[in-house]
């Protein structure tokens, strides 16, 4: 084991493991949370404003680190379907301020449930102690991301 440890990673494949863990992990939530309508982006949208994270679009796209047209897809679609609730924000006109609706909440739960059993499932092939160990590498490697750029600066 000395040896392996000894042997320097080739970053490029090491990214491209992390890019295809993030896919198969995106494409297993998804497909599991069907059923209410949610994919992981819309979840972490209801999740930041259940949070209270961010109450603009402005906030929420950088807390999100996501830009603002995708952004705006995202919540469009959340607002049609009556689980975001949109509005003028009262002391800036041009701003909207967004909230999370009860059925946002109810729906996140429930989806919540879902990718919570669809990442049990991946994990299936690593016991409890790795899981554990993946988990502490991960958030040590997001970590150093703290303070992620801001999407590019467009008007609401």
């Amino acid at each position: 084991m000395e040896a392996q440890e000894a042997q320097p990673v080739d970053p490029a494949a090491l990214g491209l493991l992390l890019y295809r863990a993030h896919q198969l992990a995106r494409a297993k939530a998804n497909q599991a949370a069907r059923p209410t309508g949610l994919e992981l982006q819309h979840a972490g949208v209801l999740s930041a404003l259940r949070e209270g994270r961010a109450r603009s679009q402005r906030e929420l796209g950088a807390a999100l680190g996501i830009d603002k047209s995708t952004l705006v897809r995202i919540v469009d679609d959340l607002e049609g379907r009556g689980l975001v609730q949109r509005r003028r924000a009262p002391n800036d006109r041009r701003m909207y301020e967004v909230a999370i609706t009860g059925e946002g909440e109810q729906r996140l739960r429930e989806a919540g449930e879902l990718f919570s059993g669809a990442m049990l499932e991946l994990l299936e092939v690593l016991g409890t102690r790795e899981q554990r160990h993946l988990h502490e590498l991960l958030t040590r490697f997001v970590a150093q991301d703290r303070n992620p750029p801001a999407p590019a600066a467009e008007s609401e």
